[in-house]
């Protein structure tokens, strides 16, 4: 594994963020594993391994192309196609309590063969920076009940992007200095690489790869995918961890705290509705 020391360069984020990422954004392609050390920091803020996982990778693959996934529209427009794994936060708007995600709901095999995914990652983020990876564990098994963690995973949650370009972003609302893990498992595709324009790098993400780094404080983006055939599919299966699922109370807390707010919404309405 070759190791990478870069300057974090200073740009116009301006520029970048919602924009599409390009293939003539970075200067470098990397093709083989590395790991990126911050010439400032002096911090390993990225690694790039291929794992010999083959078998469960493809397993993993193949229920990529079972699971079914909702179509969205980013801000800037751009539409994409995903599906989201592991346990929810709350949500003021759409559902007031912490809770599984609906795939895990609908089908338990699929959902457990995608964490199974996860165990990968972190099978290889202990071997490769275990003083990262203890402080992650740690925390998750510190901060989140345990109603809502999975049993040797720092992870708490996660998504399944399918053949998504996506524009440039920072990745919010998770764990502060940590890492998630992108999966990206492939067929038949060019292009598609991560780019990372502070660090004026691209890597190619291979099939059966997995990337670590924190998408909280790095810019990153995907360049545009080229589908060679008719059924070429590029899955990206990231797993992170979620800063809100700290607020998240027991199961059955959770549930009656839930009952007690929609009991207090419904008797607001009724007396409004009451009032002359």
């Amino acid at each position: 594994m070759q190791t990478l020391s870069i300057q974090k360069k200073k740009i116009d984020f301006k520029n970048y963020v919602q924009r599409r990422a390009s293939e003539t954004d970075c200067k470098t392609l990397i093709k083989d594993e590395f790991k990126l050390i911050d010439q400032q920091t002096g911090k390993i803020v990225c690694l790039y391994v291929l794992p010999q996982e083959d078998d469960r990778l493809d397993e993993l693959f193949r229920t990529c192309l079972e699971v079914k996934y909702t179509k969205n529209f980013r801000t800037n427009g751009l539409a994409t196609t995903s599906r989201i794994f592991g346990y929810n936060p709350r949500n003021a708007i759409r559902k007031d309590f912490c809770s599984v995600s609906s795939l895990a709901n609908e089908d338990q095999t699929q959902h457990e063969k995608i964490l199974a995914g996860g165990a990968i990652a972190a099978k290889y983020y202990a071997l490769h920076n275990k003083e990262l990876y203890d402080n992650h564990l740690v925390t998750t098994q510190k901060k989140v009940v345990s109603d809502f963690q999975y049993p040797d995973l720092p992870f708490t949650s996660g998504i399944i992007n399918d053949n998504n370009p996506l524009s440039y972003h920072f990745d919010s609302g998770n764990y502060n200095e940590v890492w998630s893990a992108m999966i990206v498992l492939k067929k038949d595709i060019k292009g598609g690489y991560l780019s990372m324009p502070e660090y004026d790098i691209m890597c190619e993400v291979k099939d059966k790869s997995i990337f670590f780094f924190d998408g909280q404080n790095i810019l990153h983006g995907v360049t545009p995918i080229t589908k060679l055939k008719a059924d070429s599919r590029r899955f990206s299966i990231v797993y992170y961890s979620l800063k809100n699922m700290w607020n998240c109370l027991p199961l059955r807390e959770e549930i009656a705290r839930a009952r007690n707010r929609r009991q207090l919404v419904e008797t607001n309405r009724l007396a409004k509705n009451k009032k002359p």
